[in-house]
């Protein structure tokens, strides 16, 4: 079994990696393990400054015992310290945005870690991890009860954008705020939401309608060889 490191933004995202992806993969030859950045004494992830990153991910990279380190970032509200940030911001083209960053992301990292560019696998999540979850609005609209009144506005929201990934992150209309402003009573919570409704949606149906994410998971896979 091949041992991979997966640095999260946060603790929706470890949990995702521990109860989703991680038992997913297993099968295939991998183990991976969720890990957080120290945000602060007792604290960890979110608030990602660059510097932390990096720090962070030069200690990750130096632990022999694991070959691979890759990260689940989200593109919303990324870091203007991240390598190529701004010009990745004034591009209108997604996946050209992505590639500037994950390429300058790497080498950076590569260059400062010193380590095998193989064994940096740089992924930043367009625009955010709730996008994953309007792969199946019906899924996630059942996930309470009382959500299944919102599922209509949530298919409409889906319907308006190329893609899950595609709904932008303009102001408010970035993935989860269109999911706190529509589900109420209960009000949707990441941290608890976000993790059981991943679950129940599944990861097969996750890489079908999310291409960029499909294309790092399937990375992952070709690790096991």
């Amino acid at each position: 079994m091949m041992l991979v490191f997966v640095v999260c933004e946060g603790q929706t995202e470890e949990t995702f990696v521990r109860d989703v992806l991680a038992p997913s993969l297993s099968g295939q030859g991998l183990t991976l393990s969720a890990k957080l950045i120290e945000t602060s004494p007792g604290h960890s992830g979110g608030a990602l400054n660059y510097e932390r990153v990096r720090r962070a991910l030069c200690r990750f990279l130096a632990n022999k015992s694991s070959p691979v380190v890759t990260t689940l970032f989200d593109l919303h509200r990324l870091d203007k310290r991240f390598p190529k940030a701004a010009e990745a911001k004034a591009l209108t083209d997604l996946e050209q945005r992505l590639e500037l960053l994950a390429t300058a992301f790497h080498a950076d990292i590569v260059g400062e870690a010193g380590c095998r560019p193989d064994r940096f696998i740089p992924y930043i999540q367009p625009y955010e991890f709730e996008a994953l979850l309007f792969s199946d609005v019906a899924t996630l609209a059942g996930v309470q009860s009382e959500w299944k009144r919102a599922e209509p506005s949530l298919a409409a929201i889906r319907s308006q954008a190329a893609s899950p990934e595609h709904i932008n992150e303009r102001p408010n209309s970035n993935p989860a705020a269109h999911l706190e402003r529509e589900l109420k009573a209960p009000h949707y919570r990441k941290t608890l939401h976000g993790p059981i409704a991943a679950q129940r949606i599944g990861l097969s149906r996750m890489e079908a309608e999310c291409a960029f994410f499909a294309g790092w998971t399937s990375r992952l896979r070709s690790l096991a060889g």
